[in-house]
């Protein structure tokens, strides 16, 4: 019998193997290894989704649905939402206190021994702050939030920009839903909101980098102070490929002792431009925001050492 870990690695390897058959690619198997969570040789990875394809059949896409990365709705059509006048800061701050009133302490609290999955969310206040520290946000713009809980950040950038669309990604279903139902009861005051989507889903199992719609984000915050550190690792991992991203605000330091002669794909991707800090409903003390924009004096993104 395989065990979990094993299922685990199973699922990983056929989501990075999908990524090549996406792209009409071959597998470059040393890269896909160093991609994987529990480091293993090439050859056994090879082996492995051979041995999954002589159960399956060849077709990764046609494999079974627990071996697929998966996301709550699949095949999302593209949203062009009408031009909307952005609401004033103090505008969105009030209309958020009111989407999100009836939802209680309850709704949103993590199960015990799990703090990587409090929903503690960020105030209205600090999430003004973050969006001043992104600067301009067009309609060309795509703003995703890595661990949105309810949702309320992906909706309050949607009130207060321009941004053409706002996504979130979030594990816990009964978050996503609770967030969803008090978004859509105020659509029709706040046309806004339509560019609201909150997904289910686990960075875990979904490439954000390669999978739509995460992977056309081009401004991208995470509260991941909580976060697992397998998590933030995967996470940094996939901001390195993101294809279009331009800026990050995030409540961790990636690289705390980052140098000239850093190496990691990441730090030769982002730079580390601004700091400030906001306020977290679960937090006393006001919690850092680190901003980073894509370094664009480095082309040669060097070699991945995360």
């Amino acid at each position: 019998m395989r065990t979990d870990v094993l299922d685990g690695e199973d699922k990983q390897l056929v989501a990075l193997a999908l990524e090549y058959a996406n792209a009409g690619k071959r597998i470059a198997w040393n890269d896909l290894a160093g991609r994987m969570r529990r480091k293993r040789q090439p050859q056994e990875l090879e082996q492995r989704l051979r041995a999954l394809k002589r159960t399956y059949g060849k077709d990764i896409t046609r494999f079974p649905p627990c071996l697929l990365p998966k996301v709550a709705k699949r095949d999302i059509p593209p949203v062009t939402p009408p031009v909307l006048t952005p609401l004033q800061p103090v505008q969105a701050e009030t209309a958020i206190q009111d989407i999100y009133r009836y939802v209680s302490a309850a709704d949103v609290r993590h199960q015990a021994g799990k703090i990587d999955e409090n929903s503690g969310e960020v105030m209205p206040a600090a999430v003004s702050r973050i969006i001043r520290m992104f600067g301009e946000i067009t309609q060309g713009d795509i703003f995703l939030d890595v661990g949105a809980g309810l949702g309320h950040v992906v909706a309050q950038v949607a009130l207060q920009t321009k941004a053409r669309r706002c996504l979130g990604i979030e594990k816990r279903r009964e978050v996503v839903e609770a967030g969803s139902r008090c978004v859509q009861a105020h659509v029709p005051q706040l046309a806004h909101l339509r560019k609201v989507l909150v997904l289910i889903g686990d960075v875990l199992d979904i490439p954000l980098s390669t999978r739509a719609p995460f992977d056309a984000a081009t401004i991208v915050f995470l509260n991941d102070l909580l976060f697992t550190e397998e998590a933030k690792l995967v996470i940094q991992q996939e901001l390195s490929h993101m294809p279009k991203a331009r800026l990050i605000v995030s409540t961790s330091l990636y690289c705390p002792r980052h140098r000239s002669s850093c190496k990691r794909r990441f730090c030769g991707k982002w730079k580390q431009v601004e700091t400030s800090y906001g306020r977290c409903s679960w937090k006393s003390q006001p919690i850092p925001l680190y901003l980073y924009a894509v370094n664009n004096e480095v082309d040669d993104l060097g070699s991945e050492n995360l």
